[in-house]
Protein backbone atom coordinates (compact mmCIF):
# COMPACT_ATOMS: atom_id res chain seq x y z
CA UNK A 1 0.00 0.00 0.00
CA UNK A 2 1.53 3.32 -1.11
CA UNK A 3 1.14 6.61 0.71
CA UNK A 4 -1.01 9.27 -0.94
CA UNK A 5 0.81 12.33 -2.23
CA UNK A 6 -1.74 14.79 -0.88
CA UNK A 7 -3.10 14.86 2.66
CA UNK A 8 -6.84 14.95 3.24
CA UNK A 9 -6.19 17.63 5.87
CA UNK A 10 -4.90 20.19 3.39
CA UNK A 11 -7.66 22.48 2.22
CA UNK A 12 -10.23 21.12 4.67
CA UNK A 13 -11.77 24.12 6.50
CA UNK A 14 -12.34 21.95 9.61
CA UNK A 15 -8.58 21.89 10.15
CA UNK A 16 -7.78 25.55 9.48
CA UNK A 17 -8.15 26.63 13.13
CA UNK A 18 -6.19 24.73 15.82
CA UNK A 19 -8.07 23.50 18.92
CA UNK A 20 -8.91 26.35 21.30
CA UNK A 21 -11.67 27.76 23.49
CA UNK A 22 -11.44 31.54 23.81
CA UNK A 23 -14.40 31.80 26.18
CA UNK A 24 -12.81 29.34 28.61
CA UNK A 25 -9.52 31.24 28.43
CA UNK A 26 -11.39 34.43 29.36
CA UNK A 27 -13.08 32.62 32.24
CA UNK A 28 -9.71 31.51 33.64
CA UNK A 29 -8.21 35.00 33.55
CA UNK A 30 -11.39 36.61 34.84
CA UNK A 31 -11.44 34.19 37.80
CA UNK A 32 -7.85 35.10 38.69
CA UNK A 33 -8.69 38.81 38.60
CA UNK A 34 -11.78 38.18 40.72
CA UNK A 35 -9.91 36.09 43.33
CA UNK A 36 -6.12 36.54 43.54
CA UNK A 37 -5.65 33.17 45.29
CA UNK A 38 -7.01 31.34 42.23
CA UNK A 39 -3.68 31.95 40.47
CA UNK A 40 -2.15 29.12 42.52
CA UNK A 41 -4.84 26.65 41.44
CA UNK A 42 -4.52 27.69 37.80
CA UNK A 43 -0.71 27.72 37.64
CA UNK A 44 -0.52 24.27 39.26
CA UNK A 45 -2.47 22.96 36.26
CA UNK A 46 -1.20 24.93 33.27
CA UNK A 47 2.21 26.02 34.51
CA UNK A 48 3.76 29.47 34.27
CA UNK A 49 4.07 30.05 30.52
CA UNK A 50 1.62 32.14 28.53
CA UNK A 51 1.96 29.90 25.46
CA UNK A 52 -0.73 27.66 26.94
CA UNK A 53 -3.27 30.30 25.87
CA UNK A 54 -4.30 30.44 22.21
CA UNK A 55 -5.28 34.13 22.14
CA UNK A 56 -2.20 36.40 22.05
CA UNK A 57 -3.92 38.87 24.37
CA UNK A 58 -4.44 36.14 26.95
CA UNK A 59 -0.82 35.03 26.68
CA UNK A 60 0.38 38.54 27.48
CA UNK A 61 -2.06 38.93 30.38
CA UNK A 62 -1.18 35.58 31.96
CA UNK A 63 2.57 36.10 31.70
CA UNK A 64 2.17 39.52 33.33
CA UNK A 65 0.12 37.98 36.15
CA UNK A 66 2.89 35.45 36.73
CA UNK A 67 5.47 38.26 36.84
CA UNK A 68 3.39 40.06 39.47
CA UNK A 69 3.12 36.82 41.44
CA UNK A 70 6.89 36.28 41.28
CA UNK A 71 7.46 39.80 42.60
CA UNK A 72 4.92 39.32 45.42
CA UNK A 73 2.78 42.12 43.97
CA UNK A 74 -0.97 41.99 44.72
CA UNK A 75 -3.01 40.72 41.77
CA UNK A 76 -5.86 43.03 40.81
CA UNK A 77 -7.01 45.21 37.93
CA UNK A 78 -4.96 48.21 39.03
CA UNK A 79 -1.62 46.42 39.40
CA UNK A 80 -2.17 44.43 36.20
CA UNK A 81 -3.04 47.58 34.25
CA UNK A 82 0.04 49.33 35.58
CA UNK A 83 2.33 46.40 34.75
CA UNK A 84 0.98 46.08 31.21
CA UNK A 85 1.28 49.82 30.66
CA UNK A 86 4.85 49.75 31.93
CA UNK A 87 5.71 47.13 29.29
CA UNK A 88 3.83 49.07 26.59
CA UNK A 89 1.46 46.15 26.11
CA UNK A 90 -1.76 47.55 27.56
CA UNK A 91 -3.08 48.64 24.17
CA UNK A 92 -2.10 45.28 22.62
CA UNK A 93 -4.55 43.45 24.87
CA UNK A 94 -7.41 45.91 24.38
CA UNK A 95 -6.79 48.33 27.24
CA UNK A 96 -8.46 48.55 30.63
CA UNK A 97 -11.79 47.98 28.90
CA UNK A 98 -10.84 44.39 27.98
CA UNK A 99 -9.49 43.67 31.46
CA UNK A 100 -12.77 44.87 32.96
CA UNK A 101 -14.66 42.73 30.45
CA UNK A 102 -12.77 39.62 31.62
CA UNK A 103 -13.94 40.17 35.18
CA UNK A 104 -17.51 40.86 34.11
CA UNK A 105 -17.76 37.57 32.18
CA UNK A 106 -17.16 35.49 35.33
CA UNK A 107 -19.94 35.00 37.85
CA UNK A 108 -18.00 32.74 40.25
CA UNK A 109 -14.34 31.73 40.43
CA UNK A 110 -14.95 28.26 41.88
CA UNK A 111 -14.72 26.52 38.50
CA UNK A 112 -11.37 28.04 37.54
CA UNK A 113 -9.55 24.72 38.02
CA UNK A 114 -11.89 22.93 35.61
CA UNK A 115 -11.52 25.74 33.09
CA UNK A 116 -7.74 25.60 33.39
CA UNK A 117 -7.78 21.88 32.57
CA UNK A 118 -9.69 22.63 29.36
CA UNK A 119 -7.16 25.32 28.42
CA UNK A 120 -4.30 22.86 29.08
CA UNK A 121 -6.04 20.14 27.07
CA UNK A 122 -6.48 22.38 24.02
CA UNK A 123 -2.86 23.45 24.31
CA UNK A 124 -1.63 19.85 24.35
CA UNK A 125 -3.67 19.10 21.23
CA UNK A 126 -2.03 22.05 19.48
CA UNK A 127 1.37 20.77 20.61
CA UNK A 128 0.55 17.37 19.18
CA UNK A 129 -0.52 18.92 15.87
CA UNK A 130 2.74 20.88 15.74
CA UNK A 131 4.75 17.73 16.49
CA UNK A 132 2.93 15.96 13.66
CA UNK A 133 3.72 18.83 11.30
CA UNK A 134 7.38 18.76 12.36
CA UNK A 135 7.51 15.02 11.74
CA UNK A 136 6.05 15.45 8.26
CA UNK A 137 8.58 18.19 7.55
CA UNK A 138 11.44 15.98 8.76
CA UNK A 139 10.30 13.11 6.54
CA UNK A 140 10.37 15.36 3.47
CA UNK A 141 13.52 17.37 4.16
CA UNK A 142 15.74 15.57 6.68
CA UNK A 143 18.85 13.94 5.23
CA UNK A 144 19.47 11.66 8.22
CA UNK A 145 18.81 7.89 8.07
CA UNK A 146 15.17 6.89 8.58
CA UNK A 147 15.90 5.34 11.99
CA UNK A 148 17.30 8.61 13.33
CA UNK A 149 14.30 10.53 11.99
CA UNK A 150 11.99 8.00 13.67
CA UNK A 151 13.87 8.42 16.96
CA UNK A 152 13.51 12.20 16.74
CA UNK A 153 9.82 11.80 15.92
CA UNK A 154 9.24 9.51 18.88
CA UNK A 155 11.13 11.94 21.13
CA UNK A 156 8.86 14.77 19.98
CA UNK A 157 5.68 12.83 20.73
CA UNK A 158 7.03 11.50 24.04
CA UNK A 159 7.86 15.06 25.13
CA UNK A 160 4.22 16.07 24.65
CA UNK A 161 3.15 13.01 26.63
CA UNK A 162 5.65 13.79 29.38
CA UNK A 163 4.43 17.37 29.66
CA UNK A 164 0.84 16.18 29.85
CA UNK A 165 1.51 13.78 32.72
CA UNK A 166 3.98 15.94 34.64
CA UNK A 167 1.36 18.37 35.95
CA UNK A 168 -0.04 16.29 38.78
CA UNK A 169 -1.39 17.15 42.16
CA UNK A 170 0.20 16.28 45.51
CA UNK A 171 -0.47 12.91 47.09
CA UNK A 172 -2.10 13.30 50.49
CA UNK A 173 -1.61 11.19 53.60
CA UNK A 174 -5.35 10.55 53.52
CA UNK A 175 -5.24 9.06 50.05
CA UNK A 176 -1.98 7.20 50.61
CA UNK A 177 -3.31 5.77 53.87
CA UNK A 178 -6.48 4.48 52.23
CA UNK A 179 -4.47 2.87 49.44
CA UNK A 180 -2.18 1.21 51.97
CA UNK A 181 -5.04 -0.20 54.05
CA UNK A 182 -6.88 -1.40 50.95
CA UNK A 183 -3.73 -3.14 49.78
CA UNK A 184 -3.20 -5.15 52.98
CA UNK A 185 -4.01 -8.76 52.25
CA UNK A 186 -5.05 -8.01 48.67
CA UNK A 187 -2.58 -10.35 47.02
CA UNK A 188 -4.73 -10.69 43.93
CA UNK A 189 -4.09 -7.07 42.97
CA UNK A 190 -0.69 -6.67 44.61
CA UNK A 191 1.86 -4.99 42.37
CA UNK A 192 4.83 -6.60 44.14
CA UNK A 193 6.73 -9.12 42.01
CA UNK A 194 8.94 -11.64 43.83
CA UNK A 195 12.44 -12.66 42.78
CA UNK A 196 11.40 -16.26 43.33
CA UNK A 197 14.21 -17.08 45.80
CA UNK A 198 12.81 -17.19 49.31
CA UNK A 199 15.91 -15.95 51.16
CA UNK A 200 16.32 -13.05 48.75
CA UNK A 201 12.61 -12.21 48.90
CA UNK A 202 12.74 -12.37 52.68
CA UNK A 203 15.48 -9.73 52.75
CA UNK A 204 14.12 -7.46 49.99
CA UNK A 205 10.35 -8.15 50.08
CA UNK A 206 10.42 -8.51 46.31
CA UNK A 207 10.39 -5.85 43.61
CA UNK A 208 8.16 -2.78 43.83
CA UNK A 209 6.85 -0.54 41.02
CA UNK A 210 9.23 2.30 40.20
CA UNK A 211 12.35 0.54 41.51
CA UNK A 212 15.59 0.46 39.54
CA UNK A 213 17.41 -2.76 40.44
CA UNK A 214 21.01 -3.37 39.37
CA UNK A 215 22.44 -6.90 39.18
CA UNK A 216 26.18 -6.68 38.61
CA UNK A 217 28.91 -9.25 38.12
CA UNK A 218 32.10 -9.98 36.25
CA UNK A 219 31.78 -11.60 32.79
CA UNK A 220 30.80 -15.29 32.71
CA UNK A 221 29.67 -15.34 36.35
CA UNK A 222 26.01 -15.92 35.46
CA UNK A 223 24.25 -12.56 35.55
CA UNK A 224 22.31 -13.23 32.32
CA UNK A 225 21.20 -16.62 33.63
CA UNK A 226 20.20 -15.07 36.95
CA UNK A 227 18.20 -12.39 35.14
CA UNK A 228 16.43 -14.99 32.99
CA UNK A 229 15.64 -17.12 36.05
CA UNK A 230 14.09 -14.11 37.80
CA UNK A 231 12.12 -13.40 34.63
CA UNK A 232 10.64 -16.89 34.58
CA UNK A 233 9.99 -16.92 38.34
CA UNK A 234 8.03 -13.68 37.94
CA UNK A 235 6.13 -14.99 34.91
CA UNK A 236 5.18 -18.14 36.81
CA UNK A 237 3.84 -16.04 39.69
CA UNK A 238 1.79 -13.90 37.30
CA UNK A 239 0.26 -16.91 35.53
CA UNK A 240 -0.83 -18.38 38.87
CA UNK A 241 -2.12 -15.06 40.22
CA UNK A 242 -4.21 -14.17 37.19
CA UNK A 243 -5.30 -17.74 36.41
CA UNK A 244 -7.48 -17.60 33.29
CA UNK A 245 -7.33 -13.82 32.80
CA UNK A 246 -4.63 -12.04 30.82
CA UNK A 247 -1.54 -11.67 33.01
CA UNK A 248 0.62 -8.54 32.75
CA UNK A 249 3.85 -8.99 30.82
CA UNK A 250 7.48 -9.47 31.75
CA UNK A 251 9.53 -7.63 29.14
CA UNK A 252 13.13 -8.63 28.40
CA UNK A 253 15.48 -6.42 26.41
CA UNK A 254 18.41 -8.62 25.39
CA UNK A 255 21.19 -6.52 23.88
CA UNK A 256 23.81 -9.26 23.81
CA UNK A 257 21.98 -12.49 22.96
CA UNK A 258 19.36 -13.25 20.33
CA UNK A 259 15.80 -14.09 21.30
CA UNK A 260 16.43 -17.68 20.22
CA UNK A 261 19.45 -17.97 22.51
CA UNK A 262 17.42 -16.58 25.39
CA UNK A 263 14.64 -19.09 24.70
CA UNK A 264 17.05 -22.04 24.70
CA UNK A 265 18.39 -20.96 28.08
CA UNK A 266 14.84 -20.71 29.38
CA UNK A 267 14.05 -24.16 28.00
CA UNK A 268 17.19 -25.68 29.55
CA UNK A 269 16.32 -24.27 32.97
CA UNK A 270 12.62 -25.15 32.87
CA UNK A 271 13.08 -28.67 31.46
CA UNK A 272 16.31 -29.42 33.38
CA UNK A 273 18.05 -30.35 30.14
CA UNK A 274 21.66 -29.53 29.38
CA UNK A 275 21.97 -26.34 27.39
CA UNK A 276 24.61 -27.97 25.19
CA UNK A 277 22.04 -30.55 24.09
CA UNK A 278 19.75 -27.78 22.85
CA UNK A 279 22.27 -26.28 20.44
CA UNK A 280 21.10 -26.74 16.87
CA UNK A 281 24.20 -28.64 15.82
CA UNK A 282 23.70 -31.11 18.71
CA UNK A 283 19.95 -31.71 18.54
CA UNK A 284 20.02 -34.83 16.35
CA UNK A 285 22.79 -36.47 18.38
CA UNK A 286 21.79 -35.54 21.93
CA UNK A 287 17.98 -35.51 22.08
CA UNK A 288 16.40 -38.85 22.94
CA UNK A 289 12.70 -39.61 22.48
CA UNK A 290 12.17 -39.25 26.24
CA UNK A 291 13.91 -35.87 26.22
CA UNK A 292 11.85 -34.82 23.21
CA UNK A 293 8.62 -35.54 25.11
CA UNK A 294 9.91 -33.48 28.03
CA UNK A 295 10.84 -30.63 25.71
CA UNK A 296 7.43 -30.66 24.03
CA UNK A 297 5.55 -30.57 27.34
CA UNK A 298 7.80 -27.78 28.65
CA UNK A 299 7.38 -25.71 25.48
CA UNK A 300 3.60 -26.11 25.66
CA UNK A 301 3.66 -24.86 29.25
CA UNK A 302 5.94 -21.93 28.43
CA UNK A 303 3.63 -20.78 25.64
CA UNK A 304 1.24 -19.55 28.35
CA UNK A 305 3.88 -17.40 30.04
CA UNK A 306 3.58 -13.64 29.40
CA UNK A 307 7.23 -13.12 28.49
CA UNK A 308 8.13 -10.71 25.69
CA UNK A 309 11.71 -10.61 24.36
CA UNK A 310 13.26 -7.79 22.32
CA UNK A 311 16.77 -8.50 21.04
CA UNK A 312 17.36 -5.19 19.25
CA UNK A 313 21.02 -4.21 19.42
CA UNK A 314 21.95 -1.07 21.35
CA UNK A 315 18.52 0.55 21.79
CA UNK A 316 18.08 3.88 23.54
CA UNK A 317 16.01 4.30 26.69
CA UNK A 318 13.42 6.12 24.57
CA UNK A 319 13.10 3.13 22.22
CA UNK A 320 12.70 0.79 25.18
CA UNK A 321 10.13 3.06 26.80
CA UNK A 322 8.10 3.27 23.58
CA UNK A 323 8.00 -0.52 23.14
CA UNK A 324 7.30 -1.16 26.82
CA UNK A 325 4.52 1.43 26.87
CA UNK A 326 2.86 -0.34 23.92
CA UNK A 327 2.85 -3.67 25.77
CA UNK A 328 1.64 -1.94 28.93
CA UNK A 329 -1.33 -0.41 27.10
CA UNK A 330 -2.25 -3.74 25.53
CA UNK A 331 -2.08 -6.07 28.53
CA UNK A 332 -0.29 -4.44 31.45
CA UNK A 333 3.36 -4.65 32.46
CA UNK A 334 4.82 -6.19 35.62
CA UNK A 335 8.60 -6.22 35.14
CA UNK A 336 11.33 -5.10 32.72
CA UNK A 337 14.74 -6.80 32.51
CA UNK A 338 17.65 -5.31 30.53
CA UNK A 339 20.75 -7.31 29.60
CA UNK A 340 22.88 -5.30 29.93
CA UNK A 341 23.26 -1.61 30.79
CA UNK A 342 26.68 -0.95 29.23
CA UNK A 343 25.41 -2.03 25.78
CA UNK A 344 22.75 0.67 25.74
CA UNK A 345 23.23 3.93 23.88
CA UNK A 346 22.30 7.52 24.62
CA UNK A 347 21.79 10.44 22.25
CA UNK A 348 24.92 11.46 20.38
CA UNK A 349 25.13 14.75 22.30
CA UNK A 350 25.63 12.74 25.50
CA UNK A 351 27.97 10.11 24.06
CA UNK A 352 30.27 12.88 22.79
CA UNK A 353 30.88 13.92 26.40
CA UNK A 354 32.44 10.59 27.31
CA UNK A 355 31.34 7.11 28.29
CA UNK A 356 30.95 7.92 31.98
CA UNK A 357 28.60 10.82 31.23
CA UNK A 358 26.66 8.65 28.76
CA UNK A 359 26.17 5.84 31.29
CA UNK A 360 25.10 8.39 33.91
CA UNK A 361 22.44 9.67 31.51
CA UNK A 362 21.24 6.13 30.72
CA UNK A 363 21.10 5.21 34.41
CA UNK A 364 19.06 8.28 35.30
CA UNK A 365 16.70 7.75 32.36
CA UNK A 366 16.10 4.14 33.42
CA UNK A 367 15.09 5.30 36.89
CA UNK A 368 12.71 7.86 35.38
CA UNK A 369 11.35 5.17 33.06
CA UNK A 370 10.64 2.86 36.02
CA UNK A 371 8.70 5.62 37.75
CA UNK A 372 6.77 6.67 34.64
CA UNK A 373 5.75 3.11 33.73
CA UNK A 374 5.27 2.18 37.41
CA UNK A 375 7.17 -1.11 37.08
CA UNK A 376 10.41 -2.44 38.56
CA UNK A 377 13.31 -2.43 36.11
CA UNK A 378 16.21 -4.85 36.49
CA UNK A 379 19.32 -3.72 34.63
CA UNK A 380 22.22 -6.15 34.47
CA UNK A 381 25.59 -4.45 34.68
CA UNK A 382 29.27 -5.18 34.34
CA UNK A 383 31.83 -4.56 37.05
CA UNK A 384 35.07 -2.69 36.56
CA UNK A 385 38.31 -4.63 36.20
CA UNK A 386 39.49 -3.42 39.61
CA UNK A 387 37.55 -6.23 41.27
CA UNK A 388 39.76 -8.83 39.56
CA UNK A 389 42.87 -7.33 41.15
CA UNK A 390 41.74 -8.16 44.68
CA UNK A 391 42.01 -11.55 46.38
CA UNK A 392 40.34 -13.36 49.24
CA UNK A 393 37.45 -11.65 50.99
CA UNK A 394 38.56 -8.39 49.39
CA UNK A 395 37.55 -9.84 46.02
CA UNK A 396 33.87 -9.43 46.87
CA UNK A 397 32.35 -6.69 44.70
CA UNK A 398 31.68 -3.25 46.14
CA UNK A 399 29.50 -0.37 45.01
CA UNK A 400 32.63 1.42 43.79
CA UNK A 401 33.18 -1.47 41.34
CA UNK A 402 30.12 -0.58 39.26
CA UNK A 403 31.54 0.07 35.84
CA UNK A 404 31.67 3.45 34.06
CA UNK A 405 29.65 5.59 36.45
CA UNK A 406 28.99 6.33 40.10
CA UNK A 407 25.54 7.49 39.00
CA UNK A 408 24.43 3.85 38.80
CA UNK A 409 24.88 3.53 42.56
CA UNK A 410 22.97 6.78 43.16
CA UNK A 411 20.03 5.97 40.88
CA UNK A 412 19.58 2.34 41.94
CA UNK A 413 17.13 1.43 44.69
CA UNK A 414 18.65 -2.04 45.02
CA UNK A 415 22.08 -3.31 43.97
CA UNK A 416 22.82 -7.04 43.89
CA UNK A 417 26.26 -8.50 43.20
CA UNK A 418 26.91 -12.07 42.05
CA UNK A 419 30.13 -13.51 43.42
CA UNK A 420 31.73 -16.90 43.85
CA UNK A 421 34.82 -17.82 45.82
CA UNK A 422 35.19 -20.79 43.47
CA UNK A 423 36.68 -20.37 40.02
CA UNK A 424 33.76 -20.80 37.65
CA UNK A 425 36.03 -20.77 34.64
CA UNK A 426 37.65 -23.99 35.91
CA UNK A 427 34.27 -25.74 35.50
CA UNK A 428 33.60 -26.34 39.17
CA UNK A 429 30.29 -28.23 39.08
CA UNK A 430 27.34 -26.34 40.61
CA UNK A 431 29.38 -23.66 42.40
CA UNK A 432 27.87 -21.83 45.35
CA UNK A 433 27.11 -18.25 44.38
CA UNK A 434 26.82 -15.36 46.78
CA UNK A 435 24.11 -12.82 46.04
CA UNK A 436 25.40 -9.76 47.85
CA UNK A 437 22.90 -7.01 48.64
CA UNK A 438 25.28 -4.07 48.23
CA UNK A 439 22.61 -1.42 48.54
CA UNK A 440 18.95 -1.42 49.52
CA UNK A 441 17.33 1.99 49.76
CA UNK A 442 14.59 0.81 52.10
CA UNK A 443 16.24 -2.13 53.81
CA UNK A 444 19.37 -3.81 55.09
CA UNK A 445 22.34 -5.14 53.18
CA UNK A 446 23.49 -8.74 53.48
CA UNK A 447 24.33 -11.90 51.56
CA UNK A 448 22.44 -15.03 50.57
CA UNK A 449 23.73 -18.14 48.84
CA UNK A 450 22.39 -19.94 45.77
CA UNK A 451 23.57 -22.96 43.82
CA UNK A 452 24.53 -22.22 40.20
CA UNK A 453 23.68 -25.23 38.03
CA UNK A 454 25.52 -24.07 34.92
CA UNK A 455 24.57 -27.16 32.93
CA UNK A 456 20.90 -26.19 33.13
CA UNK A 457 21.34 -22.39 33.18
CA UNK A 458 19.67 -22.42 36.58
CA UNK A 459 20.12 -20.83 39.99
CA UNK A 460 18.48 -22.82 42.79
CA UNK A 461 18.05 -22.51 46.54
CA UNK A 462 20.56 -24.11 48.87
CA UNK A 463 19.02 -26.55 51.29
CA UNK A 464 19.29 -24.50 54.46
CA UNK A 465 16.68 -23.13 56.86
CA UNK A 466 15.54 -19.52 56.71
CA UNK A 467 17.54 -17.26 58.98
CA UNK A 468 20.91 -18.92 58.30
CA UNK A 469 21.99 -16.50 55.56
CA UNK A 470 25.47 -15.07 55.72
CA UNK A 471 25.98 -11.48 56.78
CA UNK A 472 28.58 -9.00 55.70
Amino acid sequence: MTAKKNSNIAGNPEFNVPPNDIEVERAVLGAVLMDKDIIHTVSAIIGFKGEVFYDDRHRIIYETLIELLANSTPLDLITLQSALDGKHELEKIGGIEYLSYLVETVEVSAHAGDYAKIVKDKYMLRRLIQSGADIINMCFKDTRPAKEVMDSSAQSIMQVTSDLTSAREFDTLSGLGKDFINGIGDTKHSTIVKFGYRHLDQKTFGMSPGQLIIIAARPSVGKTTFGINICMNAASQLVKKYENSKAPAVCVFSLEMTSDEIFRRILAAEAHISGNSLRYEALDQCITSQMEDKINSTVNRLMNYPVFIDSTSSPSVLEMKTRARKISSERGLALIIIDYLQLMSADEKYSRQGRQFEISKISRDLKIMAKELSVPIIALSQLSREVTKRTGKASRPRLSDLRDSGAIEQDADLVLFLHSQEDIEENVPNPVMEVIIGKQRNGATGTIELKFMQKFSLFTELEKPLGEEMSI
